[in-house]
């Protein structure tokens, strides 16, 4: 079997299969034009194929003859297969097409062709024209093709969207196809250019196939993806055939001596064993690939339900959103815009196949001002084409490479614009669609204010903690101040006070022995001074130093309260605050984190010093055992806490101090850390009188086997 009879044969079966399967499954007119024209582009290949295969001229001349009984017809049906769909008047000019095709058929029928079979490529047997009858049916098989083409070109100008794609693709299948077929009649004027023309056709099937896979094109999905898998298949025996046969006459017949018949078999096993793995294949491949169109509701919804609008991390909930919109819907691209009310302009927060990620908004924008306006949805075609005098909608979707904008609307304002591009499918949005996702944009409004209302709010108690932390700092200071100054002090006094004596000359009279000694003195009071500042900012870095772990261990709290008295006793003092220690030789150690213990010491301690407006104020920390537990009680004589109140101050950001003196932060920290600890506080005021806070603990291990002793 020679190249050109594999070629035509392809292409015969594939046009007459796909044609079967649309006339089985038609649904409209230009479905049926569709069907007759692939019909007749097959019966053309058939024909070629039985010409290409005869060795009779007689033979030959009949396969011709049926071949142009198809093909006299192809032209026109493709011509009103572009009228039709792109809904163009040509109904004269389509008349005279099938009645010039009619009168060619007829003439065909009797013989009268104006060609004649000739062996032109050796061993092949084709035709050559024999007089003028067949320049006009070789003008007027061509003019209509020319000018389908010419139309089809046109309404791709002037459309958009996926419409757009379908009309390319449309146009191109049929330029590659035509131009493989109108190869044909290079032979029959003399132009000897071997007929490899079908295998272009071939090609047509491919991108037509292609374009109404992906782009919807005639609205014939399910028809074709049989079709697909058939074709695939079909490829592959060909494909194996035509090796299997080469190899046969180089290979095979030269090296093994093998005859064509011997050089089927291996031909049969690998048909036989990949036939069925290929044929899964190809569905599988198709519906991944190509038939991306349906997307289940219910799982866009229980997506977005369990997943999504739940979360409280604005930036997450932005970029989920439009990742699992791309996913689910199998959209081309994604965007979201908020808006940001400090400069009042809509910004992008998330995308997904948008290139400008610095996209920006404002209310004078074509697809803001919309939305406001209506708070309705946007598709693209359907606004550009009715809105007079904005042009600039255009530019918009553009920016966003966006199909269907969405408004993100709370309490009647435009918080935000959710833009989705084309699905890949190339299948339009549907108003189901569109109602789905515009309940989704209405929920997600939700969630995003939910979202920012978080955010606003860890801020501000960022800034609350951030204040909070700025007042330990600022007491902290001021005991540093005193206790490393004093040292540092004395240390730079004894010092200064030696060079001085040294340069006036008040220790000319004293011998080597004597000034050695002055300065072993000095050098000694040095190094106590240096060792106490250490000493200090060993205790500041113990306390500030925060902890990777929690790390409990026998903690002494009468050692841990000198830690804290190290620190902030320079603070009690200037404000004439007495602090004092009840605590028994026996009291056991508790168990728990070392630092924590020391935080919940020092926020007690200071806010019982913040609250003394008396010039004799006392501070009290005494420690008793309750059975397993050990009890510290840390009283004050200060003013004590309204009994309305008391019930409150261990809320974050609850405070009773003066507005910008407290965070109301401190007391919240103290019992996160107590029970993090398996701690218990509580507390009783009396206003005017004083508060006392009782801290429970349990005892380590080690100290509860004495006490139970």
């Amino acid at each position: 079997m020679n190249i050109a009879a594999i070629a035509s044969l392809s292409l015969s079966v594939t046009c007459l299969a796909l044609s079967g399967f649309i006339f089985k499954n038609a649904k409209s007119r230009l479905h049926s034009l569709w069907a007759l024209f692939n019909l007749s582009i097959g019966i053309w290949g058939a024909g070629i194929f039985l010409a290409c295969i005869s060795t009779n001229l007689d033979n030959v001349f009949l396969a011709w003859q049926f071949a142009h009984a198809g093909g006299f017809f192809s032209s026109a049906f493709f011509f009103q297969v572009v009228t039709e769909y792109c809904d163009l008047r040509k109904r004269n000019f389509l008349i005279f097409c099938y009645v010039q095709a009619a009168i060619f058929f007829i003439l065909n029928l009797f013989g009268i062709t104006g060609y004649e079979v000739t062996k032109t490529f050796d061993p092949l047997y084709y035709i050559h024209i024999k007089n003028w009858l067949y320049v006009p049916i070789t003008a007027f098989w061509f003019y209509p093709v020319i000018y389908g083409h010419v139309l089809l070109y046109k309404s791709f100008q002037h459309a958009s969207g996926n419409r757009r794609n379908q009309l390319k693709y449309l146009f191109i299948a049929m330029f590659i196809g035509f131009s493989g077929g109108g190869q044909h009649f290079l032979p029959v004027y003399g132009i000897n250019v071997y007929p490899y023309g079908n295998f272009l056709v071939a090609v047509y099937t491919l991108v037509a196939s292609y374009a109404i896979f992906r782009h919807k094109l005639l609205d014939i999905e399910v028809i074709v993806r049989r079709a697909a898998v058939f074709t695939g298949l079909f490829a592959f025996v060909y494909g194996t055939f035509s090796v299997v046969t080469i190899l046969g006459k180089s290979f095979f017949n030269g090296a093994l001596g093998w005859n064509e018949w011997m050089a089927m078999i291996p031909m049969v096993i690998i048909i036989t064993f990949a036939l069925r793995p290929l044929e899964t294949l190809l569905t599988n491949a198709t519906e991944r690939f190509l038939f991306q169109k349906k997307f289940d509701y219910r799982d866009l919804l229980r997506t977005f339900t369990n997943e999504v609008l739940t979360v409280l991390d604005l930036q997450k909930l932005t970029e989920q959103t439009v990742v699992e919109l791309s996913k689910i819907i199998k959209l081309e691209s994604a965007a979201m815009l908020l808006l940001d009310k400090d400069v009042k302009v809509y910004k992008l927060v998330a995308s997904n196949g948008v290139k400008d990620r610095n996209v920006t908004f404002s209310d004078n924008d074509a697809v803001i001002a919309y939305l406001k306006q209506t708070y309705q949805h946007i598709l693209k075609d359907k606004a550009v084409d009715k809105m007079d005098g904005h042009s600039q909608l255009r530019d918009d979707f553009k920016k966003l490479n966006a199909h269907l904008c969405l408004p993100i609307a709370h309490h009647d304002e435009l918080i935000g614009v959710l833009g989705l591009g084309m699905k890949k499918s190339g299948e339009e949005f549907t108003p189901e669609d569109i109602d789905i996702l515009m309940t989704l944009a209405r929920t997600l409004s939700i969630a995003i204010a939910n979202a920012q209302l978080f955010d606003q709010l860890s801020k501000t108690q960022a800034e609350a903690a951030q204040r909070e932390k700025m007042a330990v700092i600022g007491t902290l200071a001021a005991g540093i101040n005193h206790e490393i100054c004093n040292p540092l002090g004395i240390v730079r006094g004894q010092c200064e006070m030696f060079l001085l004596n040294l340069r006036d000359g008040l220790y000319n009279d004293k011998s080597k022995e004597d000034l050695f000694r002055i300065a072993s003195d000095i050098m000694n009071k040095v190094i106590k001074e240096t060792d106490r500042a250490t000493g200090i900012t060993k205790k500041l870095s113990g306390f500030a130093k925060p902890s990777k772990k929690v790390e409990n261990e026998e903690v002494f709290v009468e050692k841990e309260a000198d830690e804290v008295l190290g620190l902030i006793g320079h603070d009690l003092r200037l404000n004439n605050i007495t602090f004092s220690k009840k605590i028994r030789p026996d009291f056991p150690a508790i168990y728990a984190d070392r630092r924590q213990i020391q935080e919940v010491l020092f926020n007690i301690i200071r806010n019982a010093a913040q609250a003394m407006d008396k010039k004799d104020g006392r501070i009290e920390l005494s420690g008793a055992i309750s059975g397993d537990k050990a009890v510290l009680k840390i009283s004050d004589n200060g003013s004590g806490i309204p009994a309305d109140k008391i019930g409150q101050i261990f809320d974050p950001f609850f405070t009773t101090k003066e507005p910008g003196k407290g965070t109301g932060l401190g007391l919240f920290i103290v019992k996160q850390v107590i029970e993090r600890n398996k701690g218990d506080i509580q507390v009783d005021s009396q206003e005017g009188v004083g508060t006392t806070f009782t801290l429970t603990f349990p005892v380590a291990a080690s100290q509860a086997k004495v006490l139970a002793a």
